[in-house]
C-alpha cells in the first residue's frame, strides 16, 4: 500500500504538468488572440464622425481613402467600406471607407435666343434634360425662340435635372396640322386669301412666262397638294406671267 502511494502521486503530478502544457501552448494563445481581435461593424450610411465613435469603442480606427458622387447618399456619409461587417480583425486596425460627395452638379447654360432644338442640345452637353416647354406669343421675337429658362442661366443644379424653357410659340400652333389644298390652276389672289385663312404663310413667288394662260395663274406649289404641315408653315408658289 505504501509502495502504490508514491506512484499515484507521480501520475497526478505528470497529469497536472500535461494540462499546464496544453493550456500554455494551445488555449492561452487562443484567449490572447481573442482579446486582440475585434468584429468590424457595419458603418455604411453613417457620417464620418458617427463611424469613428463606433469604431473607437471596438478598438478600431477609420481611414478615408476617397470620395465619390452619389445621388442617393448625402454628402459626407459613408457609401463603401473595404472590410465587410462581421469581419474579424486585430484591434488597432483602420477600416478604410469611401465618402459621398452628394449628387454631381451642373451649371444651367444661357439658353435665351436659342431655338428649342439648340437648347435641348446645349442642356444635353451639360448632363441636363429639357423639360416640357411653356409656350407664349411675343410678336417682336422670332418664332420658336427661347425667351427664358427655369432655373435661369448660371444656376448650379443636380446633374440630370430637368430645365424648363419658355418658347415664343403658341402651343396650339405647334399641335395644329394643316392639310395643304390644291392651289394649282387658281388665281394668285384667291390662293393668297386661302393661305391666310388656313393659318399658313406666303413665301417666295417665282414668275414664269406662260402666254397661253391668264396672268397670275398658279403653276406649281410647295408643299404639294395633300401634304400635312404645321400651322404657320410657308407656302412657295410658281405663277404665270406674260411677256
Amino acid at each position: 500500500m505504501q509502495r502504490k502511494w508514491p506512484k499515484r502521486v507521480g501520475i497526478f503530478i505528470l497529469a497536472i504538468l500535461f494540462l499546464f502544457l496544453v493550456f500554455d501552448q494551445m488555449l492561452m494563445p487562443y484567449f490572447v488572440r481573442l482579446g486582440q481581435e475585434s468584429v468590424v461593424p457595419g458603418i455604411t450610411g453613417l457620417t464620418q464622425e458617427e463611424a469613428e465613435t463606433i469604431l473607437k469603442d471596438r478598438g478600431l480606427g477609420l481611414r478615408v481613402i476617397g470620395e465619390e458622387y452619389d445621388l442617393k447618399s448625402p454628402s459626407g456619409t459613408i457609401i463603401y467600406q473595404v472590410l465587410d461587417s462581421a469581419s474579424k480583425v486585430k484591434r488597432g486596425r483602420n477600416i478604410k471607407v469611401v465618402l459621398s460627395k452628394g449628387g454631381e452638379k451642373a451649371t444651367v447654360p444661357r439658353l435665351k435666343g436659342m431655338t428649342y432644338r439648340q437648347a435641348e442640345l446645349a442642356l444635353d452637353n451639360r448632363g441636363l434634360r429639357i423639360g416640357i416647354p411653356v409656350y407664349v406669343s411675343v410678336d417682336t421675337l422670332p418664332r420658336d425662340e427661347v425667351i427664358a429658362s427655369f432655373p435661369s442661366a448660371g444656376t448650379v443644379v443636380p446633374l440630370g435635372m430637368e430645365v424648363r424653357v419658355l418658347i415664343n410659340q403658341e402651343q396650339a400652333d405647334t399641335l395644329q396640322i394643316i392639310k395643304v389644298p390644291k392651289f394649282k390652276d387658281q388665281n394668285i389672289r384667291e390662293v393668297t386669301s386661302q393661305i391666310e385663312k388656313l393659318g399658313l404663310k406666303l413665301g417666295k413667288i417665282e414668275y414664269k412666262v406662260k402666254n397661253k394662260l391668264l396672268p397670275g395663274t398658279v403653276l406649281k406649289q410647295i408643299p404639294k397638294e395633300g401634304a400635312e404641315v404645321r400651322k404657320g408653315s410657308i407656302v412657295e408658289l410658281e405663277v404665270s406671267t406674260t411677256d
